[in-house]
């Protein structure tokens, strides 16, 4: 009798702290908010692995297409190779025909990662510690996801548009652009003839400008563009112990040292020179030495003593490769002859590759794009709104993007995402732990719909 009273109080009691759990669930206390529709979005597009290489998009382009078609918003897909699931998505709003459209551009593919280097599974669209963790989180699925929902809210409201608004969504960004971008140049533009086009290279910065936490917001409006350089050196080869003269490999180290100790002379771009203007000084960052001069790494270094690795031979050769990062309007081959008089060695030979057959001419990649124009205003007028103490610039992005192929098409190209990143968060882009802060992306996503709606509603 004892025990079954025990037994009795003991289930009361257990039923009561159920029944006190539930009610704290059904108030909405003890229970988190659901995530906003872009971040549900957002993981979804991070859970699929888009690694290029080997490039495969096909998962990616299906997502977007079900998301597109679900609100009733048409799609065509430009397949340039579909055995390796290389394709494009086009997605288009119409309009009135005013005015020219707005082209919204994002690549799918993302550069591979070290799966043992990661915190989180990066193709898992983990949100942990108020961040979205994943491939692609700054380069450049938060940008997607940010387009996709501006489609979305424009249709979803009936906002009447004055300009078409196209969705365009490409492969092969990390490798090239060949069966993307550059592919739809040459065989699309002519159904777009876009007045302009959003693009990845812009942020809401701190730190980066400024060595305070002056919250700057930028635009970018011309970029930096790659190309390698080789050094080689031929001499003599030998056996270990005859120390033949001429060491290739010897002689190009001391070249690259010369290389190393030199610092490129500043060139002062428009693009700059406005930044300067509405900063009052830029200080000395990371961020503002690569935007103002050419800077170089290096990537490779080889010998050819053969394919197995040789210890009893100097080598006849050797090879280094530098990744060059070039100004908008500086030419590689300037570039060679002024590291050519640094090294002051003839026995020291440079070169670069040859041009991508779809850019014309060196400086063709290099164009830069107005920034006295209607979106350029808007989208300052729209960021002042949420963040009244930014100041928005216009800015070059120190890496090639995608609008490189556009800007000489005549599209006034920028590269813009609104989210505040921090330092820390943007050297993360390509490396490991690639995050955002999941409140920088909702409010990104918000600014940008307002921009595009401003931009193409009629007026």
């Amino acid at each position: 009798m004892k025990d079954s009273l025990f037994s009795t109080i003991s289930k009361l009691r257990l039923l009561s702290v159920v029944i006190i759990i539930g009610c704290l669930y059904s108030k909405g206390i003890a229970q988190n908010p659901p995530l906003p529709e872009e971040v549900i979005l957002f993981q979804k597009y991070l859970s699929i692995d888009t690694s290029n290489p080997p490039g495969d998009v096909s998962k990616a382009i299906e997502f977007l297409r079900q998301t597109l078609e679900r609100e009733g918003i048409p799609v065509e897909l430009v397949w340039t190779n579909k055995y390796l699931g290389r394709g494009n998505v086009i997605a288009r709003l119409k309009s009135s025909g005013k005015k020219r459209p707005i082209v919204l551009l994002h690549h799918m593919d993302v550069v591979p990662v070290n799966l043992s280097s990661w915190r989180v599974n990066p193709f898992g669209g983990i949100v942990k510690d108020e961040y979205i963790y994943g491939r692609g989180a700054l380069d450049m699925k938060n940008i997607g996801i940010a387009q996709l929902m501006t489609l979305i809210q424009l249709k979803r409201n009936n906002i009447p548009l004055e300009r078409d608004v196209i969705l365009l969504a490409v492969c092969d960004e990390e490798t090239g652009s060949t069966m993307g971008a550059s592919w739809i140049v040459i065989n699309n533009w002519n159904d777009m003839k876009a007045e302009y086009l959003l693009d990845e290279g812009g942020f809401g910065t701190q730190g980066f400008f400024t060595n305070n936490n002056k919250l700057i917001v930028s635009v970018g409006i011309a970029e930096k563009r790659s190309s390698s350089v080789t050094l080689s050196v031929r001499g003599n080869s030998g056996y270990l112990l005859m120390l033949p003269k001429d060491n290739p490999s010897v002689i190009l180290v001391q070249a690259l040292a010369k290389i190393a100790d030199y610092q490129m002379p500043e060139h002062i771009t428009p693009a700059v020179a406005e930044m300067m203007k509405r900063l009052g000084t830029l200080d000395n960052t990371p961020y503002n030495n690569a935007i103002k001069r050419n800077t170089f790494s290096l990537v490779k270094l080889k010998d050819f003593v053969g394919d197995s690795s040789t210890t009893n031979v100097i080598p006849d050769r050797a090879e280094a490769t530098l990744e060059c990062s070039l100004l908008p309007g500086q030419d590689v081959n300037a570039l060679i002859a002024e590291l050519r008089k640094v090294i002051n060695d003839p026995r020291v030979t440079l070169s670069a590759p040859r041009r991508q057959p779809f850019i014309k001419s060196e400086t063709d990649s290099s164009v830069t794009s107005p920034f006295d124009t209607e979106l350029f205003r808007i989208i300052e007028q729209e960021t002042k709104k949420v963040y009244p103490e930014s100041i928005t610039i216009p800015s070059v992005v120190i890496y090639p993007t995608d609008s490189r192929l556009f800007r000489p098409k005549g599209a006034v190209c920028y590269g813009f995402f609104p989210g505040l990143i921090t330092m820390d968060d943007y050297r993360t882009i390509h490396l490991n732990n690639e995050r955002i802060r999941v409140e920088s992306f909702t409010t990104a996503v918000k600014i940008y719909y307002n921009v595009v709606k401003e931009l193409c509603r009629e007026k």
